[in-house]
This record gives structure tokens, sequence and C-alpha cells, in this order.
């Protein structure tokens, strides 16, 4: 094992004192270097445009500094030297073009690196083919060939395309939607990426733009967008801060669960490592493609030795990482220098006719005698570097492997490779050339679901999920469809609407769905539902109501209103007798018996001893009923002397104190809702849209030309307001949804006042054994249980204040009757007989000269102490008597 040990120490000794290229190693030009150091040398100007406040220019910097240094260090014998001339774009890309014609004309730059690709540097090629100097890309972004002049020394982004085919292929995954940067460079490969996928089998079913400026909300948009589909394999595209948002604002809209597959590309994951948590926390369970750097000791060598280099040179800069465009930026640096060394002419043409490039209104640029041979020796070069072998073909580097990696907690975890010769596996094998079985480790997916997604959401007979809705709906608060006049794009909205997709986001697994007007000039609900039963819809959504010729073609969810109509009215009272409704009749005639019931009373008991109730009989007449009438507000003027008539007026107090409040009460409710009792010349109005004619009206006996057809809640209004005898209506007859939302616009002039149960309410229609029916009945009910759906309705109901109650029963003030008071009556009734019976006792007693003899004998016995001492003041009043 020592020996072992000691071999594998020598080993590693030996691969870690070698990080560069063998090829260009040769311990024998290092000797020779010093002896021909007296040699003059020659400098080749280099220029690098890169935007140093990016990382990745940081790092692309760093490493061609890095690369220059390492690789004279090891050919200190070659004659000819790179002079790096670095613009810096300081965040403007703009600024590129400017950099070139600077590099091209005044340091006579013979050749030009940029680390990242963008629609500006598209431009940059093209002058770089006039100048016939050659442009090297660290980028991934592809040029098609169309600039001879460009050498990409990086991975072609549009090779992946085939491995994300066949990880689409592996799930069988046939159809996707791709979300990409909109940007010009990705514009111009999307064709190459609809053919890629076209030859794999697989259908892209749309295309979604995003711009590097866009707001979460444009984003946001985009995504319900994407919504409307029933796809949920989602391949994106883009540059890792894009992909962040995208990610994010896909997590707020729960796109991010096991329902889902997010596949994204190495134009992403190639830097995914160097972000925050923040952004981890937004992607887990996203698979991607990465640039496969393979292992090797040069490569840890460097990489060590860059870290110490880079943080001594950026203290204040936190040390994220080494990036895959670092290392081809070294890796291209020796190519280049070994490619000028090899090249065998002048470098230094003088400048002079036939080597301007006259461009109109800018300064004539020197045309490179060299490029052609720089462009044939960068060609035939090949060694292995720190990203593997470097090799060019059609001016593009040969790199075709990508890692398949599976982003979990703060890292991504490799699952599988990608390789054109084979396929999706598991690992490769460098050394053989050789791969393992088609499979990929166990990817975890967004929602922590180890079961790869369908790929589709829920889809009826195997079409898209389309929700049909009525198109001319009565009212917008139920459904409203709305067009932008500038994108043309319908949206729908209102109470139904959010309803649906309620309950819709509550079920287990998400659904996607697009909702599709239905225009039919007839305005029957019946024909919509009809389209579902033909499957031209999945589902209809809107103020359908459920009615039993309608449930022979369809299943209809559980109703999420109330339940049948209503009658509205004018609040209007106009009856000259409308006071008197309070009472009834027989109210009216029992309290009017009592007050001169108790007029007589009072006149019984006060006649013998109170001047006040004597005189002629019609002065008597008169005394009862004023003390009867007066008695309504307490003014009586008449002192009563008895107390037995005043225990009958206190009592009459108590009773008239009732009736005045119950009538006050009664009356204020009449006067807020009237009770309208409609008659056979009374004309109603009804919905001509609606089912309310023959399930309602017929019922209620009206003949046909008493009744009115209207189509919109104005003509209600306006119908009602004129009355029957004006053309109008007295009374509207329709659902109750329907005369919440009337009321909600007209709260102060109308009311609803009846009432019954004699519809279904508005329900989802859906083709008949659907099993989201149950699902939906489910939810529904959830939706009124937690108070969610009584939410909704306030929002679309309620739109406008309203100081009436909106409920389903209307309030029905119901007139006071003797029934109400029947007790009271009867126990005053009784209080006035015990009190004119005890008159009469009192009065017998007194002609009878029985009175004083019970005094007597009360005084005198035994109960005369305990009377008086429970009621002092009485009994000295009776021993007064008694003295008397």
């Amino acid at each position: 094992m020592k020996i072992h040990g000691f071999i594998l120490f020598l080993l590693f000794c030996e691969f870690h004192g070698q990080p560069y290229p063998d090829e260009l190693k040769n311990s024998k030009r290092i000797l020779n270097a010093s002896e021909d150091s007296n040699q003059e040398l020659s400098t080749i100007k280099i220029g690098l445009i890169l935007d140093s406040k990016s990382w990745v220019g940081k790092v692309v910097l760093s490493c061609i500094t890095m690369a220059i240094s390492d690789f004279y260090m090891l050919n200190g014998q070659y004659k000819t030297r790179i002079a790096l001339e670095t613009r810096n774009l300081s965040g403007e890309p703009l600024h590129s073009i400017a950099a070139a014609f600077d590099l091209l004309e005044n340091a006579e730059a013979r050749a030009i690196i940029i680390p990242e690709m963008s629609s500006e540097e598209l431009f940059l090629a093209a002058l770089c083919d006039k100048a016939n100097v050659p442009l090297l890309s660290v980028s991934s972004i592809s040029s098609f060939n169309e600039h001879p002049y460009f050498l990409q020394l990086a991975q072609d982004e549009t090779t992946q395309f085939n491995g994300v085919a066949a990880l689409l292929r592996a799930f069988k995954w046939r159809t996707v939607v791709f979300i990409y940067e909109d940007a010009a460079d990705t514009r111009q490969i999307l064709s190459h990426i609809h053919d890629t996928f076209r030859d794999n089998d697989v259908d892209t079913v749309h295309d979604i733009g995003i711009t590097l400026r866009a707001t979460d909300d444009q984003i946001i948009k985009k995504l319900h967008n994407l919504r409307a589909m029933r796809t949920s394999t989602i391949i994106v595209h883009a540059s890792v801060y894009l992909a962040s948002q995208i990610f994010k604002n896909a997590k707020t809209l729960e796109m991010m669960s096991g329902n889902f597959a997010w596949i994204v590309t190495s134009k992403t994951m190639n830097l995914l490592d160097f972000q925050d948590s923040a952004v981890f926390e937004t992607i887990q369970g996203v698979v991607g493609l990465k640039s496969y750097i393979p292992a090797s000791s040069k490569l840890r060598d460097f990489t060590w030795r860059w870290r110490r280099e880079f943080q001594l040179s950026q203290i204040d800069l936190e040390i994220r990482g080494l990036n895959v465009f670092g290392l081809w930026a070294y890796d291209a640096i020796w190519a280049l220098a070994e490619a000028i060394e090899r090249a065998s002419v002048d470098i230094f043409p003088n400048r002079g006719e036939g080597f301007g490039l006259n461009l109109t209104g800018l300064a004539p640029i020197r045309v490179s005698n060299i490029g052609s041979a720089l462009l044939s020796k960068i060609g035939s070069i090949k060694f292995s570097g720190l990203g593997g072998e470097f090799q060019l073909r059609n001016a593009k580097l040969v790199h075709e492997t990508y890692e398949i990696v599976n982003v979990i907690g703060n890292l991504g975890k490799r699952v599988g490779f990608w390789k054109p010769a084979c396929g999706l596996t598991k690992e490769i094998y460098p050394f053989t050339n050789s791969c393992s079985s088609n499979s990929l480790e166990t990817i975890i997916w967004p929602g922590f679901s180890k079961t790869a997604p369908k790929g589709w959401l829920i889809q009826v007979d195997g079409k898209r999920f389309r929700i049909g809705i009525p198109a001319n709906s009565r009212f917008n608060e139920l459904v409203g469809l709305h067009k932008d006049e500038q994108t043309k794009e319908a949206t729908v909205s209102g109470f139904c609407v959010d309803v649906f997709s309620s309950a819709i986001e509550r079920l287990n697994r998400s659904m996607f769905y697009e909702f599709i007007p239905f225009y039919n000039h007839n305005g029957s609900y019946s024909d919509l539902v009809y389209q579902v039963y033909l499957q031209t819809f999945d589902a209809a959504v809107g103020d359908i109501t459920i009615t039993s010729n309608r449930s022979q073609y369809v299943d209809f969810t559980l109703p999420y209103t109330e339940l049948g109509v209503g009658m509205v009215a004018r609040v209007d009272n106009k009856d000259p007798w409308f006071f008197l409704k309070p009472l009834s009749v027989d109210l009216w005639i029992t309290s009017a018996g009592f007050f001169i019931l108790t007029g007589f009373i009072v006149w019984f008991i006060e006649h013998p001893t109170n001047e006040e109730f004597q005189g002629s009989l019609a002065w008597q007449i008169g005394t009862i009923l004023w003390f009867a009438a007066s008695s309504l507000v307490y003014a009586n003027r008449e002192k009563l002397q008895s107390n037995l008539s005043r225990f009958v007026v206190g009592v009459w107090f108590f009773i008239v104190l009732i009736l005045t409040s119950s009538y006050t009460a009664n009356l204020s409710s009449l006067l807020t809702v009237e009770r309208i009792r409609l008659t056979k010349n009374d004309y109603i109005g009804y919905s001509a849209n609606s089912i309310v004619k023959g399930l309602i009206v017929n019922n209620l006996n009206f003949q046909d030309n008493r009744l009115k057809s209207y189509t919109r809640p104005e003509e209600y209004e306006q119908a009602l307001r004129e009355g029957s005898k004006n053309g109008g209506v007295d009374a509207i007859i329709e659902e109750i949804p329907y005369l919440k939302l009337f009321l909600a616009k007209y709260p102060h002039d109308y009311t609803m006042i009846d009432s019954s149960e004699t519809t279904n309410g508005f329900a989802f229609a859906f083709p008949k054994g659907s099993p989201l029916v149950q699902k939906m009945s489910s939810e529904i009910a959830k939706l009124r249980e937690e108070g969610i759906l009584l939410e909704i309705e306030k929002k679309w109901f309620r739109s406008q204040s309203s100081p009436l109650s909106l409920d389903t029963e209307p309030p029905t003030i119901k007139t006071l009757d003797i029934n109400s008071f029947s007790r009271l009556f009867l126990v005053y009734a009784i209080c006035e007989l015990v009190a004119l019976l005890l008159f009469l006792v009192f009065v017998f007693c007194e002609k009878m000269s029985i009175k004083n003899y019970i005094i007597r004998k009360l005084a005198g016995g035994k109960l005369v102490s305990i009377f008086r001492y429970l009621f002092p003041r009485m009994a000295n009043t009776i021993g007064g008597i008694n003295a008397r």
C-alpha cells in the first residue's frame, strides 16, 4: 500500500507540473530561449473588447492575461509576442463599434477577441471581414458561418438542442413551449431550433419572446398566456438574469409544481453556479444542459493559481468562481499565439494604396495582409487545453458534449451527459471514448417529485381544454369580454370567471385553459350548452342556469349562486291611506274600542267624587272621548282622585306605549320597502333571453299582452321609472343574481319585494361523464364554506354603495294584527275588570255600612301590628278613618 501511495504521489506531481498543452511544451525550447535571448522580438497587437464591469468580462480578462504569461514562459524562444490592447465597454454594448474602429485604425490590431456576443458584435464581424482581421469570439452564440473571418472558439449553443430533443424523447414529451430571450441572435436561430425539434418528432406549440428589460408584470402576462395551453413542458433559452426573473414569476403563479417540466439551456446553466441562493430558491427541480469541461490536473492547477492571482488583483471583489468562458478564452490565446508564431509573412506592411478600406464618412482602415494566414494556422492547431480538446471545424470549436444537471438546493447535481455519439448516458469514458447505458440518474422535478411530469395538463378527448363563454352577456359583472384596441387580444373577467378560476386553482392538479367567446345572435345559452355536447367546447362558463332540458346534454356542477327568481319594483308610496298599513283593520278597531272603554271606566270610577267628570250628559260624553284621545299622547288634563282609576290609566299608558312604538317601527319599515300587490291591470317585465317567461310568468297567470320583454339593465330601469300608466312596467321578474346586479346599480329607487326558489341557479357545464364535475362541485362547496365565494360576490355585486341589503330573501314587512297584541289586551281587560269589581265592592260596602265594621275589626285585631310594621303610612290613614 505504501508503494502504491508513493507511485500515485509521483504521478500527481508529474501531472501537477504540466498545466499547459503537451504539444506546445518543449523543454529544449526553454533551454534554447536563453541562448537566443538577444534576438529581436516582433510584437503583435491583439485587440480585446469587453465589459470590465461584468463578471464574465473580469474572468476573461484575467484568464487571457494569465494565458499570455503562461504561453511565453513556456515558449520563451518564440520570436513573436502578443501585446494586448484592451477596450472597455463600460456597460454600453454600442461602444464596441467605436472600440473596433480604434483598434483597427489606431492600434493596428491583427486580431480582435470578444468574450460576449450581441447584436452589436454582429456588425463587428462584418467590419472585420472587410479588414481581413480575424474576430475571435468565446461566446456560444452561433454565427452560422456568414462571416469568413469570424471564429467561434467556444461551444456552439445550437448543438445542444439535439440534446434537449433527446431529453424530451426520453420522457415521451412531444409538445413543448419555447421561452427565449428576445434578442437578434436568438431570433436568428429560431428556425434552426424548430427544425431540430421537428426532426426529432417534437412539436413547438408556442414561442414566447421576453426582452431583458421586461418588467415583472410583463413577464406574468406572458406566463398567463402560457397557462392557457395544455402542455406543461417548457424550455427556457435565456441569460441567467432573465431566466431567474422568469422562474421567480413562475413560482408566484404556482407554476413551479410537479405538473411542470422546466428545461433550461447552457445559456443559463453555464453561469448558474455563480448566482446567489435567492436565484436557486426559484428554480428547484429544473433540469438543464451545461457545457462539459472534463476534469484534469491541468485544470485543477490553473484554477488554484487563478484564484490566488485574481484574489490579489481584486481584493474587494467576492470570488464567485471560474466560468467556462474564461477557460475558452485561455485556450483561444494559446491557439492564437501559436498561429502567429507559425505565420511566415511580413506582419508590418507599409500603409499605402491598396491597403486602405474606405468607408463612407469614416477614415480609411488598414486591411491586414496576415488575416488569411492566421485563419489557416488557427484552423490547423490541435492540442489538449483547459476546456478539453481544442480543434476547429468550419471555424467553430468542436465541443459537443453537455452535462445534464438537476438543480437541487444551492447546487446543480449531475444526472448524466449528452453526446452526439452516445445520446443520453449516465457516464462517459474519455480514455476509451465510450459511454454507459442510455439512461439518467434519478431526477427531482419541481415540487420535489421523483415522478416525471406527464408533459400535459388536463385535456379532454385529446384536445386542448377550451372554455366557451357567452360573448353577449347582459351583465359585464357576470361575464365581461374586453378587447385591447392595440394588441387585439381579448380578455374576460367577471363574477362567473372569478369563481371558475378560483375553483380550478384549488384543484390538486393544475389545469390550463383558454376562454373562447361564443357569439350567438339569438342570445340563447342553450346553444352554448349544446356546443359542449357537440364537443366544440370542453366546458361552458357563464351565467348559465341549470335546467332539466340542458341537463339532458351536459353535466352541471353544484350551483354557485342563489336559487330562484325575484321581483323588483320601484320604491314609491303614493297610497293616501298608507299610514294605516302598519296595523290591521281588526287591530285598529280593537284599539279604538279599548280607548273608549278606558275612558268609560275612568269616568265610571271618578264620576261620584270628581267634579271634572260631572256635568251634563253631553259634557260627560265629551270628557270620556277626550280623556281616551289625550291618553294617546299622555296629555290628560283631568286630575284623577281614585287609586283604582289611576291603576287603570297606568296600565293603559303601558298599552299605548307598546302600540305607538310598534306602529312607528312598522311604518318606518313600510316606508323603506313597500309590499306591492300586482293586479290584473299591471304590466310586468322580464328578460327576452331568459327562462323566466316559461317558468315563472306563466305560473302567475298573467296575460301575454301584459308582459313586456327587455334585453338590457338600462331598459329595466327606464320601464320601472315610467310605470304601467306611462308605457312601462310596475315590476320586473328575473333570476336573483341579475336582480342583485341591477339593485347594485340603482340602490335607492328600487328594491326586491319577493322571491321564490323556482330555478336552480348558475353552474358550470361539462360533457357527460366528465370527472371534473365532481371535483369542481367539491371546490365550489369549499369556496362557499370558507367564505371566498361571498367575497367574490361582494367584489362584483356591490361595486356601488347601497344602503339596502342585497340578500336573497327580500325584507317582507308583516302588518300588525290583533294576534300580535292579544295577550296584552287580555291582561289589560282583566285589570279593568278587577278595578271595576273593586270599585263596585267598595260602593256596596259604603252603602251597607260594612266598611267601618271591617276597619274596626282589622284595627283591633292581631293583624294590625303586622300591618303597621309593613305599611306604617297606610296604617295611620286607616287609623284616621277609624277615628272619624
